[in-house]
């Protein structure tokens, strides 16, 4: 399960770090190698493990993310945002200039769309909309954190078919 704490500062701090090594890793590796970037199958890997993944952590405030879904959800969103990689360095690098307490409110137009993309595709599961929408997880979607320890998810019967016609079983507190 997933941990509902928001990470400490110290793991921002961290996490800040990490991302910074990332971009500056792509941006090495792009500006030494003769072959361009694309064609590169690790600087692609470093910045999918190093940027997504931490951007992910930070933006949801949980460290425990599932890595099936990071890489769902990274190739979801290459395929939907064309400029994916770019907009998810340059949010890193708001990101990492930022407190924490400021990152919503300080982050560009741009950069504020590219959070919302990575935050809807986390709490939904889904990534896109209308007709290019691509559903990634619905079991696993954030959304049903916030009642997991009362509701069954949708879909999902929690008992033989009609038990809700007896009366249920009071607690006592």
């Amino acid at each position: 399960m997933y941990n509902k704490k928001s990470p400490a500062l110290s793991d921002l701090q961290v996490a800040r770090r990490k991302v910074l090594k990332g971009a500056a890793s792509l941006g090495v590796v792009s500006l030494v190698s003769a072959v361009p970037v694309k064609v590169i199958a690790s600087p692609l890997n470093v910045t999918h493990d190093n940027v997504f993944v931490t951007v992910s952590k930070i933006l949801t405030g949980r460290s425990d993310l599932l890595p099936i879904l990071h890489d769902r959800f990274y190739e979801a969103l290459s395929h939907q945002i064309p400029q994916f990689d770019s907009d998810l360095n340059a949010l890193a690098k708001e990101i990492a200039a930022l407190p924490p307490t400021k990152i919503e409110s300080s982050l560009t137009p741009h950069s504020l769309t590219t959070a919302k993309a990575i935050l809807s595709a986390w709490y939904t599961g889904i990534v896109g909309q209308g007709v290019n929408a691509k559903v990634i997880t619905y079991r696993h979607a954030l959304e049903f954190e916030a009642v997991d320890d009362v509701l069954q998810i949708r879909s999902y019967c929690p008992n033989k078919p009609g038990y809700w016609a007896a009366k249920p079983v009071e607690k006592k507190a």
